[in-house]
């Protein structure tokens, strides 16, 4: 899969420009814990950062130098694993929020930065985006309320610190239902729902059918339940003595000693069974001797070894969280239960179990693979990208694309050439004023090629972006460029402004250029009742383009509703028949120049003008000034790799 790729890292200082299909993006993961620690993150940024490079791109993942609860010596500071380069980074302060300034030296060259977890990490890159300027994408991995530790603090910190962060991200992606409900409470502008690949071929079906063994695998960490998993396994084996329980996972020699000691106070004795920082081949030979997957965790992002286990064959009994009941109903089987209610989840699981039958597990682990797929995952991520990518830059509602005159023409006559039924618009101050208070006209815009028009738009760059727009591209002066730049004889339909004008429009613009052809004119102010008959006649003609002058929004409307008939360039022009006519005068060049000719016109047309310059133009300022202070982060250009 190719990302589309934008403007090259080290081009801060101008507007986005030209983008490119299937180039190489340079990839950033950051996280705190990657491999060799051992967890549904580290699993979830392996995957994606090994699929991305196979792809092609250049990925990068930037870490801690150790992982928490061991006290070896640091990490590797660097290697290449799967064409995937790992850097590790010093740290200082608690696991809980390890401070790492020095993650910026690794960021430098990213064309995106993707972040996972909601940690220091996401806190300083997002402050310190006006430095590094990279594309931000987050995804949440459960946020950080797993367990009641400094609950009050946590949840200060969430609503005022994060809820500032968020705003830095171009994207931030809540890893299952759970997190979207949570991080919708900080209205992000960025949010959507993106649960998690899992890799299901890894133990696909390599667990036992029927034999009497549980098992957790995964982080052994407080809110994983394990105290609660020790008390309900005993209640099983009062009820049934040949089960067992077998807990795999990387921990602490504290966590591991409480555990035993914990079991021996149960008297599990042999039936509980502890292996800690198992490798993957120890841990395939586990699940070749379970049948059970058993999790009483208090809190999950996404709870991936459940998913892992599901695709294993291993039947899925889980507590009774929003995270674990998603994953019940998208793989369509499981056991949700109370563990705090020992006895009774006991008697559950046990009244449950002889149900559990070869068909149901076969039906399991399709459904487990189908659900979390990566290469769908991957895909959804692949478009999330791309729209990052996406030229256009938001003025308020309206996504207005930065180009050259000459990228514009081209792009323009390109689809002239093909004959590709496509629309283009000119966006001014006018112009977002009026998509603020119109969705359908909001909705047109969205869906042509929009050029801005004018010193708003340049006021409005300057201000949300640092610079100004590559080029003023209004529709007056565009137009006659395009048809003065195209050798090939084009037919030309003209639509728009009072009767009789579009006609003499026709006859200035034949005796300009001459290798053009007008092939039918129509006056703008007909009714409703007859657009089907005037809409037959310009597909009757078989235009190349067609120009549309019955001003915004009723042009863009028109032409939203009839691109997918006509195959040609709609372009809306505005008052381009009238000065072309002769019917309005335009400003002198040299008030062109000064970019005033705003003024020259309300001075020609004061009753109609009045309100849209004076009025119009104090709250097209006031709401740049707002979005600029309170909106979504403007979008970064994706950086290609050169």
């Amino acid at each position: 899969m190719g990302f589309l790729a934008l403007a090259s890292p080290t081009s801060t200082d101008t507007m986005p420009g030209k983008s490119w299909e299937n180039d190489v993006v340079r990839i950033v993961h950051v996280c705190r814990q990657y491999s060799p620690s051992i967890g549904g993150m580290e699993t979830v940024v392996e995957v994606l950062a090994r699929q991305q490079a196979a792809n092609g791109h250049h990925v990068r993942v930037v870490t801690l130098n150790r992982v928490f609860g061991e006290n070896g010596p640091p990490l590797p500071r660097r290697e290449m694993r799967d064409d995937v380069e790992i850097v590790r980074i010093p740290f200082t302060g608690s696991h809980r929020y390890p401070i790492a300034p020095s993650v910026l030296r690794h960021i430098k060259d990213a064309g995106i930065v993707h972040v996972h977890g909601i940690d220091f990490f996401f806190d300083f890159l997002a402050l310190t985006r006006p430095l590094h300027g990279r594309t931000l994408v987050a995804t949440t991995h459960g946020g950080f309320n797993h367990t009641d530790f400094a609950k009050r603090l946590k949840q200060v910190w969430f609503g005022s610190i994060t809820r500032t962060s968020v705003r830095a991200y171009d994207a931030l992606l809540a890893c299952s239902h759970a997190d979207e409900a949570e991080f919708r409470k900080l209205a992000p502008p960025a949010l959507q729902l993106l649960e998690n690949g899992v890799d299901t071929a890894k133990f696909r079906d390599m667990a036992a059918s029927d034999r009497p063994g549980m098992l957790y695998f995964g982080r052994l960490a407080p809110n994983k339940g394990l105290d609660r998993l020790l008390r309900w396994f005993a209640e099983v084996r009062k009820l049934d003595s040949q089960w067992t329980l077998t807990i795999a996972g990387r921990s602490t020699e504290q966590v591991v000693a409480h555990l035993r000691s914990l079991g021996d106070e149960l008297g599990l004795g042999e039936a509980l069974a502890i292996v800690p920082s198992p490798s993957d081949e120890e841990l395939k030979g586990l699940i070749a001797g379970s049948s059970v997957y058993a999790c009483a965790s208090q809190h999950e992002g996404f709870g991936i070894a459940a998913i892992e286990g599901a695709s294993a064959g291993l039947f899925p009994v889980l507590s009774r969280i929003p995270a674990f009941s998603d994953t019940v109903r998208q793989i369509g089987d499981g056991l949700l239960l109370d563990f705090d209610d020992a006895s009774g989840a006991a008697h559950r699981f046990l009244a449950e179990w002889p149900a559990w039958s070869a068909a149901r597990r076969a039906t399991m682990i399709e459904r487990t693979a189908a659900a979390y797929d990566w290469s769908a995952i991957g895909a959804h991520l692949e478009s999330i990208y791309a729209d990052l990518a996406n030229d256009r830059v938001p003025i308020g509602p309206v996504g207005v694309e930065p180009m050259t005159f000459e990228d514009a023409l081209e792009r323009v006559r390109s689809g002239l050439h093909a004959r590709r039924s496509m629309t283009v618009a000119f966006c001014n101050a006018h112009s977002v004023n009026t998509a603020r208070g119109d969705a359908a006209f909001s909705d047109a815009m969205g869906s042509a090629m929009v050029l801005n028009d004018g010193i708003g738009l340049d006021l409005a760059g300057k201000l949300l972006f640092g610079h100004p727009f590559p080029a003023n591209l209004n529709g007056t002066d565009f137009t006659p460029q395009l048809l003065a730049h195209e050798d090939q004889p084009l037919r030309i339909f003209l639509l728009g402004s009072a009767p009789g004008v579009a006609e003499r429009a026709g006859v200035a613009i034949k005796q300009r250029y001459p290798q053009h052809q007008i092939v039918g004119t129509h006056h703008g102010f007909y009714p409703a009742s007859e657009d089907a008959a005037v809409t037959a006649s310009i597909i009757a003609a078989k235009p190349d383009l067609i120009l549309v002058g019955m001003g915004q929004p009723r042009q863009e409307l028109w032409a939203a509703a009839h691109a997918g008939r006509i195959p040609g360039v709609i372009m809306c022009i505005g008052a381009f028949l009238d000065f072309t006519a002769g019917v309005v005068t335009r400003a002198p060049r040299w008030v062109q120049r000064i970019r005033l000719e705003w003024a020259y016109r309300l001075v020609q047309e004061p009753r109609r003008l009045a309100r849209r310059y004076l009025i119009g133009n104090l709250a097209f300022l006031t709401f740049i000034i707002y979005q600029r202070l309170f909106g979504a982060p403007v979008r970064r250009r994706i950086a290609r790799v050169s």
